[in-house]
């Protein structure tokens, strides 16, 4: 009788322990699903233009930054997190070097820093134990906003030169057509004017 009760004690806190287990099973996969959920961001990065890319061409630091930012287009949670840090320092570096004297204009300046803000706001967000998937996702969409006003702003820039040297140029021939007129008018004749 002795050895019943014995093996059902037993019996008993086997069955117990693997309930047990299996509710820390549970919440374990619950939390890895959460951290490895998939953030696609609502719009794509703006692409700089051709002209545009040229003068970046020679900015490391942006080059650096964007070939971090395309992978946010696409990330887990968990990668966004983890990444956040070293996506800050890198947006810092690129705030701190304009090393296209162009650029170096306060329209640019104040989209960079945005974009600086946008990061360290990711970055403090690691380290919030009760942060959401949504929260992450928003504040992944807005760093990406942020890029792609930075770079919608290189391209207006080129764009807005081009404007400027058709204006330029169309003035000067304005400009030129009266000179031609009157000496066209001086080479004809009296009686033709």
């Amino acid at each position: 009788m002795p050895k019943i009760i014995v093996g059902c004690i037993i019996l008993i806190l086997t069955l117990n322990a693997c309930k047990k287990k299996e509710e820390n099973s549970e919440k374990v996969s619950t939390f890895s699903r959460e951290q490895s959920e998939m953030i696609k961001s609502d719009q794509p990065i703006a692409k700089l233009n051709t002209k545009a890319k040229e003068l970046v061409r020679v900015w490391p630091e942006y080059q650096k930054f964007e070939e971090q930012i395309i992978q946010y287009q696409n990330i887990s949670m968990s990668d966004a997190l983890l990444n956040s840090v070293e996506l800050s320092v890198l947006a810092q570096q690129l705030k701190d070097s304009i090393r296209v004297e162009d650029l170096n204009i306060p329209e640019v300046k104040i989209r960079l820093n945005v974009l600086h803000s946008e990061t360290l706001r990711l970055a403090d967000m690691s380290i919030i134990s009760t942060i959401t998937a949504q929260e992450v996702a928003q504040e992944n969409n807005n760093i990406i906003n942020a890029f792609s006003a930075l770079n919608l702003k290189i391209n207006n820039m080129n764009l807005q030169d081009e404007i400027n040297d058709e204006i330029s140029q169309f003035i000067d021939e304005v400009l030129e057509l009266p000179e031609k007129d009157s000496i066209e008018k001086e080479k004809l004749p009296k009686g033709k004017k």
